[in-house]
């Protein structure tokens, strides 16, 4: 065993509420965050790691899209299009004999260069105003106040989405939402606000046991038992205005793919609003100006030398293991399985997928 080979006896329950070592995982997940956004590389691969040797790969991957979506936006939008490609890769290595075991994935080469790219590039990206959520006051729901927020000029805007199945008591809302990001307005923050009034007006149904369901939308690449959530009327009225922005801006309706794509990811009722900025990313993509002509991925000397030095930093939070008493030269405690023995065999023959140098402009 080298000496960044993690070989700890604790399992994923051992992790629930914290880190490889020990810390609050909100506590953690507030400095990763801190470090993404101000560029602190070296911290940042630290917080990963952290959440790598957990198994904490889904906390993970929010973090990497909060970044994203809240801070970094219409400063580098192709971002959006990176971390797709590179969530395709972990799906990639989790198939190939990690379901259901991803905790052994922290010893995986891949997965450590992988995330330290990923932080690395983020950290090194360019970032814009930080978006913050718009909160919605328990008036705006008496539709006597309401009338005053109301400006769209006719209830049409929706009509090319809403289906028969369709929550009427979201009609109005999701109109307003469609107009203000149409181009006819082109207004970031009234959009918002109407989107944080639908996701609001869905868990007040909720917590009154109600049932608020759209139609089903079987494209949306969620489970079908998620797939008639109203969420995905927005995600279409943003699809479409994505398409007919497609002549001024060729690249729109793929962003907004990608940022559907990963707003998706293992997505259940929990992450609906967690993910709110890559809605609101979308938003601004189709409402306010943006350029594309910088590079996705920047200092690749840079992000190249950073993974190739990553274990050292697993070295550093190995520190923190608790090791099985058995040594794992003498005795069968550390001894690989023919799991870890498969797995290996498999990532060979998958060596020629690299990581650092697969980014497409």
């Amino acid at each position: 065993m080298n000496d960044n080979e993690i070989n700890d006896i604790r399992t994923e329950g051992n992790f629930k509420g914290i880190t490889f070592s020990k810390y609050k995982k909100p506590d953690a997940r507030k400095e990763l965050l801190a470090c993404l956004k101000n560029g602190k590389i070296e911290e940042a691969c630290y917080w990963t790691a952290e959440f790598v040797c957990a198994g904490h790969y889904q906390e993970l991957w929010d973090i990497v899209l909060t970044c994203f979506g809240k801070h970094v936006h219409l400063a580098n939008p192709k971002l959006c299009m990176y971390l797709e490609l590179r969530y395709d890769a972990f799906k990639e290595i989790v198939a190939n004999g990690y379901i259901g075991n991803e905790l052994r994935m922290r010893n995986n080469p891949r997965i450590r260069s992988l995330f330290a790219e990923i932080a690395c590039v983020l950290c090194n990206s360019k970032k814009k105003y930080s978006l913050e959520g718009i909160q919605v006051k328990k008036a705006d729901f008496d539709s006597t106040a309401i009338t005053d927020k109301l400006k769209a000029p006719n209830v049409t805007y929706v009509a090319p989405v809403f289906l028969p199945g369709d929550p009427k008591e979201l009609y109005i809302a999701i109109n307003e939402f469609a107009f203000h990001i149409s181009k006819d307005s082109k207004n970031s923050l009234q959009a918002s606000y109407w989107l944080e009034w639908i996701m609001e007006f869905e868990h007040i149904c909720r917590m009154k046991k109600q049932r608020c369901v759209c139609e089903r939308r079987s494209a949306m690449p969620v489970d079908p038992k998620f797939q008639m959530d109203p969420i995905w009327i927005v995600w279409e009225l943003l699809a479409g205005q994505a398409r007919e922005s497609a002549s001024a801006s060729p690249l729109m309706p793929k962003l907004v793919q990608s940022l559907l794509k990963l707003y998706c990811l293992r997505y259940t009722d929990g992450v609906k609003k967690k993910r709110r900025y890559l809605i609101y990313c979308a938003i601004c993509l189709l409402t306010e100006p943006f350029v594309l002509s910088q590079e996705m991925v920047s200092n690749k000397d840079l992000v190249e030398n950073v993974v190739k030095k990553i274990d050292t930093v697993y070295k550093q939070v190995k520190k923190n293991e608790i090791a099985p008493k058995t040594d794992y030269l003498t005795g069968a405690a550390g001894a690989k399985s023919d799991l870890d023995k498969t797995i290996e065999k498999m990532d060979k023959l998958n060596s020629m997928n690299t990581i650092v140098r697969t980014t497409v402009m």
